[in-house]
């Protein structure tokens, strides 16, 4: 309750605060925690404080141990085991016995090159819709199988704890947005169940706008560890890494966060990578050290931290919790045509084509193309979308919908990439990599 008031006094003098300033260009200071806001809507970025603090509240360490306890008793969770079978019966009662909706994907795929077999799994959804009719989802996910003689409590107990957790507690509430919460089986051999689920809902055309992936955070032997934490995203995803370290410092985390840029142009070592391949932003989350005990028979819950995965989660579920009633002033943008790993011929999609033996997806065109973009943003704001053909700007689109018929010489792989600039000086861009036959040039 004193919290709930201290977040109540906070919101109203910064309310006034932003009532009463005729600056354009303003700092707004709560405690340590301060935003450069040029022309931004505070609210924009940062939402209810009080729902917020609620939700880190019900965040706490008998939660996540419970649910990091019953993971490690299925154990070793190999892929295509009965104990990765029981694990995923697990997580699917437990999203059930939430009340939300929950499905089961089945799906059966042949291994990366250091499992060269085939396996077969299930993926776990479970759906918390939007109290409107936005369409715009966003997934939190980890992945529950472990590779054989460990007890995977680290490697990825930690990140289905915190996938688990998220529900229990977002179910709770209403949200702007739909949430996903996805638990995958057959990481460790080469992503399997994330590559099956992130091409349905590709080719299913959802309205990702971003992936936020939990994979090892539950580890740190030292009280300088403890501090540390890492999250890497995507290129035109980093705005929101600067909310989340601000939320960091707003809710008294300070953790020290190392960040990356995610590459979407070579294979990732975690789910995000299916996702980001598909274009789609992504979020990963990783603790702060490299942890000694992966994939050996001491990843143990005894070698776990448990207020540190805690102290993690909360930080996790804030950030998603504050991105679900986000008011977003950044674009979105992706190449809905042609799609990632089909065939053209004369623009129309004929089929699918398997991926690529360095794990890269196919896309082969025949003849010339209509080049089909797609912005999620107010659609009032954008300026223009530009059309580069490796690297060289070939057309620029200033009104909806958004598109270049391409109509080249050319028997060889190019790299089609579209940038789309807004009135507030944002940009987001998006590519695809076609192997593209047009002998003639037509009318």
């Amino acid at each position: 309750m004193k919290i709930k008031i201290i977040n109540l006094i906070i919101l109203i003098v910064t309310c006034f605060f932003i009532i009463n300033t005729n600056s354009t260009a303003t700092i707004i200071k709560i405690d340590n925690f301060s935003i450069h806001d040029n022309n931004l809507n505070f609210f924009s970025l940062y939402q209810d404080i009080s729902k917020i603090s609620e939700i880190i509240q019900l965040v706490n360490e008998s939660l996540l141990l419970g649910y990091l306890e019953d993971l490690v008793e299925f154990s070793p969770r190999t892929t295509g085991t009965f104990g990765c079978e029981k694990a995923g019966e697990y997580i699917y009662e437990k999203f059930v016995d939430m009340g939300i909706e929950t499905k089961i994907y089945n799906w059966e795929s042949f291994g990366n090159k250091y499992n060269p077999r085939f396996f077969r799994g299930k993926s776990i959804e479970a759906t918390l819709k939007s109290n409107n009719k936005n369409e715009e989802i966003i997934i939190f996910n980890a992945h529950y199988d472990s590779v054989k003689r460990s007890p995977g409590a680290d490697d990825d107990g930690s990140g289905v704890a915190a996938v688990l957790a998220a529900a229990f507690v977002l179910s709770k509430f209403e949200f702007n947005r739909t949430i996903k919460f996805l638990c995958f089986s057959g990481e460790e051999e080469g992503l399997l169940g994330s590559k099956n689920y992130s091409k349905y809902v590709y080719e299913n055309d959802d309205t990702i706008l971003v992936e936020f992936n939990a994979d090892m955070i539950g580890y740190a032997d030292t009280e300088e560890d403890e501090n540390k934490f890492r999250i890497y995203g995507t290129q035109d995803i980093d705005w929101y890494v600067d909310v989340i370290e601000n939320l960091n410092i707003q809710y008294d985390f300070n953790f020290d966060i190392s960040r990356r840029i995610l590459s979407e142009d070579s294979s990732g070592g975690s789910d995000y990578y299916s996702f980001s391949r598909y274009g789609y932003e992504a979020i990963a989350f990783f603790e702060g050290q490299w942890n000694q005990n992966m994939h050996t028979k001491n990843d143990n819950i005894e070698n776990m931290n448990i207020p540190y995965l805690t102290k993690i989660s909360k930080l996790i579920i804030a950030s998603i919790a504050n991105f679900l009633d986000l008011e977003i002033n950044h674009p979105f943008v992706y190449i809905e045509s042609p799609k990632k790993g089909f065939l053209y011929f004369e623009g129309r999609e004929i089929k699918k084509l398997k991926d690529k033996k360095d794990d890269q997806l196919r896309t082969i065109v025949i003849d010339e193309v209509g080049i089909w973009v797609d912005v999620f943003s107010d659609i009032n704001s954008i300026e223009k979308v530009e059309f580069y053909y490796n690297g060289r700007i070939q057309y620029t689109d200033t009104d909806y919908p958004y598109k270049w018929q391409m109509n080249k010489l050319s028997f060889f792989n190019h790299r089609i990439e579209t940038i789309v600039y807004d009135s507030k000086g944002n940009t987001a861009s998006d590519w695809i990599d076609i192997l593209f036959f047009n002998p003639r040039i037509g009318n």
